[in-house]
């Protein structure tokens, strides 16, 4: 049989597509599973964070009818401290 050069080229061509097609679903599944896992941590971390956010209005709200929480929520910086120097303005022309 003769061999044909448009068909060798065309042979080869076709499977360097194959095979980059390959390659780029493979990248592709990797990289929508690593997706998927970041995304749920970074949902866990926003539940987390909703959750804190509540505690400390609850605490701030608590510390209306007994300060003696006032220390803690200082330490935490929660409420600015008694001693906590004023917002100074800085010198203007």
């Amino acid at each position: 049989m003769k061999s044909n050069g448009n068909t060798t080229i065309l042979n080869w061509a076709l499977a360097i597509a194959v095979v980059g097609v390959g390659v780029g679903a493979m990248q592709y599944y990797f990289k929508t599973r690593e997706a998927r896992s970041l995304q749920s941590q970074m949902l866990n971390y926003q539940n987390k964070q909703a959750f804190l956010n509540n505690l400390i209005a609850d605490t701030m709200q608590y510390s209306k009818s007994n300060p003696s929480i006032d220390p803690i929520l200082e330490a935490i910086g929660a409420k600015p401290g008694k001693n906590a120097p004023a917002a100074s303005k800085p010198a203007g022309k």
